[in-house]
């Protein structure tokens, strides 16, 4: 049915107005309602021929879209629209009904309407199906129609800059020293000479002074040992934190022995590419964030999860007990990252303009990362918040 409701009005009201105008011999209001019919009668021709030749263009294009696309980053495809909106009368839109969580929109480029996309979240998608819409631009006609593709796409979360400085340590050695460390480092401090010792280290002014025989000895500190097991939850609002794991995987912050797993994940990986995959697919199970996150441990040898990270989405849910179920097992808590963007996708658009609303949005949301945080502190966790678009430690 190519008439929407405003078309239907009119044209409604445009047929009584000539019904009744023959009937009292009107002659103003006769004009009148044919015009208004004509109208009607050549946005449903314009609209209908329209969709036609788009529909036909469309079709007999490639899918245009790169196999690989980084969550956030704009990109424009080499798919072409036409660009009817040159007639001055029609205007057409597109948008992707599968899969979900893409913003799509139309530009003008080489004389035609490029596709300009953005991914809203990570993902691995097989099927595509854009969504044409061509309308006239009183708004009294529309048609709509859709055309699939066969894709491959891998979306992956963005990598915020993090610094390794951010990454926890369980035992750092800036310049404390300990009893049961290595003798590594300057050779800061002294003891008796013993039988054995190299003649280098002896300090002879302090033998010519005291004649006491001493020799230099290295500091003994514990080396700084990275974290080397980590586990991605998945989660509503996880993408901040997706691409804050993503940084530490790529960036070698959990060191280079490491043992990486994410929720959905059958078992854990020890190399970058499959770990950056289990990030990906991690997408599918949000509903039930940390639901294999015990099975997924007992995978890992009891001495290496002494020395963890969990990173978590910025939102609190059932998946904050089972951490704590499965840290009960752990002779130190886990350290918890948090990624953090600034921007709330999953919140329900406001009827009122966003400016009226941005503050208090604002504040309600930090108000509950503070809230979660405390929760997780109370719980025993040391907790990292970490700004995905700048890398901050918040």
């Amino acid at each position: 049915m190519p008439l929407r409701w405003a078309g239907l009005v009119l044209g409604g009201a445009a047929a009584l107005a000539l019904r009744v105008s023959e009937a009292e011999v009107d002659h103003v209001l006769r004009p009148v309602a044919l015009v208004a019919l004509a109208l009607v009668a050549a946005c449903v021709l314009l609209v209908t021929v329209s969709t036609l030749v788009v529909r036909r263009l469309v079709r007999g294009q490639a899918v245009g879209v790169p196999p690989e696309l980084p969550s956030g980053a704009e990109l424009t495809t080499s798919f072409r629209v036409p660009d009817v909106r040159k007639l001055g009368l029609l205007d057409v839109s597109l948008e992707w009904a599968t899969p979900p969580g893409f913003s799509v929109s139309l530009v003008r480029t080489e004389g035609r309407l490029g596709e300009r996309i953005s991914a809203l979240e990570r993902g691995r998608h097989d099927l595509l199906v854009r969504r044409f819409t061509v309308e006239d631009v009183f708004g009294l006609s529309a048609l709509s129609f859709e055309v699939s593709w066969p894709l491959t796409l891998r979306v992956t979360p963005v990598a915020a800059p993090v610094s390794a400085s951010l990454a926890a340590s369980r035992s750092s050695g800036d310049a404390w020293s300990h009893p049961s460390g290595r003798a590594e480092g300057d050779l800061v401090e002294m003891r008796s000479y013993a039988h054995g010792d190299s003649m280098r280290h002896v300090l002879w002014r302090t033998y010519a002074r005291t004649r006491r025989l001493l020799v230099r000895m290295p500091e003994r500190a514990v080396a700084p040992e990275p974290l080397n097991v980590a586990f991605l939850i998945a989660g509503e609002g996880d993408e901040p934190s997706a691409g804050v794991a993503r940084v530490f995987l790529e960036q070698g912050l959990l060191g280079p022995d490491f043992v990486f797993a994410a929720d959905g994940a059958l078992k854990p990986v020890t190399r970058v590419p499959e770990a950056v995959e289990q990030i990906i697919d991690s997408v599918r199970v949000r509903a039930d964030g940390a639901l294999g996150l015990d099975g997924l441990a007992n995978q890992v040898e009891a001495h290496r999860l002494g020395a963890c990270v969990v990173f978590a989405p910025p939102i609190d849910g059932p998946w904050r007990e089972r951490l704590v179920a499965m840290s009960r097992r752990l002779s130190v808590p886990a350290t918890v990252v948090i990624g953090f963007d600034g921007g709330d996708e999953t919140a329900p658009k406001p009827r009122l303009p966003q400016w009226l609303l941005r503050e208090d949005v604002e504040a309600s949301r930090a108000a509950a990362l503070v809230a979660l945080k405390s929760a997780l502190e109370a719980d025993g966790f040391p907790v990292r918040i970490i700004h995905r678009p700048t890398g901050r430690l918040v």
